[in-house]
């Protein structure tokens, strides 16, 4: 398929949309059929990413926003789960100070059998 003219409406809008549904199917400029270089960016990022030059180039960046922007909060981990547990009421968390936290499990659950 030829290439879209430099003034659009040289073109009617049939021909823009054979032009659009052509480049979307692969078969015109940009499409599959050309090698645009495109995959190969994509492995050379990848490269460069494994590599110990993409490695200490990523930590200097990391490095240097921090030092621009400062230390980021650490994020909180909250998972809440219901429990059948009759000792339960024996936890104990403080949404103001989660370090203080205390969990109470039990070691072997209750049978349901009285021997």
């Amino acid at each position: 398929m030829e290439a879209p003219p430099l003034d659009p409406d040289d073109w009617s809008d049939e021909q823009w949309q054979a032009h659009l549904r052509a480049s979307a199917a692969g078969t015109g400029p940009g499409g599959d059929d050309e090698d645009d270089g495109d995959d190969q960016g994509a492995v050379l990022h990848r490269r460069l990413r494994s590599s110990a030059v993409g490695t200490v180039t990523g930590a200097a960046m990391m490095g240097l926003q921090q030092a621009l922007y400062g230390e980021l909060p650490a994020q909180d981990v909250v998972i809440e789960a219901e429990s059948d547990d009759p000792d339960r009421d024996r936890s104990v968390f403080d949404p103001d100070d989660p370090s203080a936290a205390t969990i109470s499990l039990v070691a072997e659950p209750p049978t349901g059998h009285d021997d």
